[in-house]
């Protein structure tokens, strides 16, 4: 089984990443997390336009440039956040960084993994689907979703 957990840093997403780890013990998994630095981030992608954009990040990793320092300090900050949680867990986890738009980087991701199960930290206190991006991945994921919130977490099944 795999099993994927998105990651952002957040208080929810440290709970999914946790989530994730206790479903790898239980389950004999193979536990990935991805961190997606939203472009927005890194660059002005709307001076440069989209494809000019994409161009240059591209450019960026073929002359092998690490993605992780092109990482603001919020990224690099999650990525830590992820490292403190599994250290301890016994988890080995394999670390995926990606730079785009986090819903369509985290659903290519689950396809080209050939993902089992993706993990999702929602802030909701309600056990609804709701903001565009975790939306964006339920209708398009290949993958059954495990969203986590504070208080509840629910099964999509695929």
């Amino acid at each position: 089984m795999r099993v994927l957990v998105a990651f952002d840093g957040s208080n929810v997403s440290i709970k999914a990443l946790l989530t994730g780890v206790k479903l790898a013990r239980k389950f004999d998994a193979e536990l990935q997390y991805i961190y997606v630095a939203n472009i927005g981030d890194i660059f002005h992608h709307d001076l440069l336009g989209e494809a000019q954009f994409k161009g240059t990040i591209e450019s960026l990793l073929e002359e092998g440039k690490d993605i992780k320092n092109l990482l603001d300090d919020r990224g690099k900050r999650a990525i830590e956040a992820a490292k403190l949680c599994l250290k301890n867990s016994g988890v080995n986890a394999k670390e995926i960084i990606r730079v785009g738009l986090p819903a369509e980087e985290i659903v290519k991701t689950a396809k080209e993994e050939d993902v089992d199960l993706l993990v999702l930290g929602i802030n909701s206190r309600h056990p609804e689907i709701t903001g565009s991006t975790v939306r964006e991945i339920v209708d398009n994921s290949p993958s059954n979703i495990l969203a986590v919130a504070r208080n509840w977490a629910t099964v999509i099944m695929k």
